[in-house]
């Protein structure tokens, strides 16, 4: 009996995983049931999820934008909807598409991942994606006779250091 719990257990995150991975690949618009922090916190919330990965502690968690329903720091005034919000993939006990469609990032997205997630799983691709940067391209040896070229800001940008 334990291992057919287990494996129930398993199946129903396997298909949580996927659905969400789903939503964030089509950009659908869901309704989550999410068992969040009183008061406030539990209940009802419409969502545009957008990055999934893996948090500091070691969850699951999904990057979302919370238009409305039940937030915990909503409650307490702290961040008002609508906003971004972290949820853990383990406290989301339903998750169903609206059958809307959402297609601009909302502001604020970060559209290389997730500052607070220690490896992202997926993040959400609009057709307004800046471009990312390209690695420089390999220069052509210069001849002696020619004089290198003169830089006047020498210095790498942080993000390759």
């Amino acid at each position: 009996m334990k291992l057919k719990g287990a494996l129930k257990s398993l199946i129903c995150e396997i298909a949580s995983l996927d659905s969400i991975v789903d939503a964030i690949k089509n950009r659908q618009v869901v309704i989550i049931y999410y068992d969040g922090d009183e008061p406030g916190g539990r209940g009802i919330r419409q969502i545009e999820p957008v990055c999934l990965g893996v948090s500091k502690a070691g969850n699951k968690v999904l990057r979302a934008w919370d238009s409305e329903g039940a937030s915990h720091t909503g409650y307490k005034g702290e961040q008002p909807l609508p906003g971004w919000r972290l949820f853990r993939l383990d406290k989301i006990l339903s998750n169903k598409p609206t059958g809307e469609v959402y297609n601009d990032p909302k502001p604020g997205y970060n559209f290389n991942g997730d500052k607070s997630m220690v490896s992202v799983i997926i993040n959400a691709k609009f057709d307004n994606n800046p471009q990312t940067p390209q690695p420089p391209q390999e220069q052509q040896p210069t001849t002696p006779t020619e004089e290198p070229p003169f830089d006047i800001n020498p210095q790498t940008p942080e993000e390759e250091i």
